[in-house]
């Protein structure tokens, strides 16, 4: 039976390009979380919020794309953009010591 309310499915290439960085954001927390060396577990959580910032930054881009909320997806592309330029700041700061 058609759903009244006129909503679209939703291509399984999106529901991946969402969920799976965030699987994996949480799955290197989880490692992250059990790390003994204080700088390994920092770099892992710094890894694993790439991550979950790369999942926000697929949700944007399905809000941009998809659901042609330009305005709303603009601002969430640039704001997670500026973190993951942050993210990976600091990532190249901790290998480099």
């Amino acid at each position: 039976m058609e759903s009244a309310t006129g909503s679209r499915s939703i291509s399984l290439a999106w529901k991946l390009s969402i969920i799976v960085p965030l699987a994996v954001a949480v799955a290197v927390l989880t490692i992250s979380a059990r790390q003994t060396d204080q700088h390994k577990q920092i770099m892992l959580s710094i890894v694993a919020n790439i991550f979950g910032v790369v999942g926000l930054i697929a949700q944007a881009a399905f809000w941009i794309v998809v659901r042609k909320w330009t305005g709303l997806g603009i601002v969430m592309l640039i704001f997670t953009s500026a973190v993951l330029g942050f993210g990976l700041h600091s990532l190249l700061r901790v290998l480099s010591k």
